[in-house]
């Protein structure tokens, strides 16, 4: 607990760790209850509450959740990074390979367009 009656956390307006108490869903226009699940994923659910930055005012909801769900969160996330950088690579080289593929085409019309000459 923090020494003005709150508990010390990330504020995400300071940007740092601050002392924030924790305020009633209704008052950040919020629908009340605390626990909350995906109906269409069982295994998602968390316990929800209201904040308040004893530094700053500024008002937020947090969300406890199982940690291992949090691990695998972070892991999809890398993963997802890791899939749009080689997406962007491959956008690249895709590029160069249809560019070469064109400069390729405009040469063999050029040699048709000769050989059709010199048949002639």
């Amino acid at each position: 607990m923090g020494r003005n009656g709150g508990t010390q956390m990330y504020c995400p307006s300071c940007g740092e760790i601050e002392t924030c108490r924790a305020i009633g869903l209704r008052d950040l226009g919020e629908e009340s209850g605390q626990r909350w699940y995906r109906t269409d994923h069982q295994d998602v659910h968390w316990f929800r509450r209201g904040r308040e930055c004893l530094s700053c005012g500024h008002t937020f909801l947090t969300a406890e959740m199982n940690e291992q769900f949090l691990d695998e969160l972070i892991e999809l996330r890398d993963a997802l990074v890791d899939i749009k950088k080689n997406a962007e690579t491959y956008t690249a080289e895709a590029n160069k390979a249809s560019s070469s593929l064109n400069d390729l085409t405009k040469s063999l019309s050029v040699l048709k367009a000769l050989k059709i000459y010199r048949d002639s």
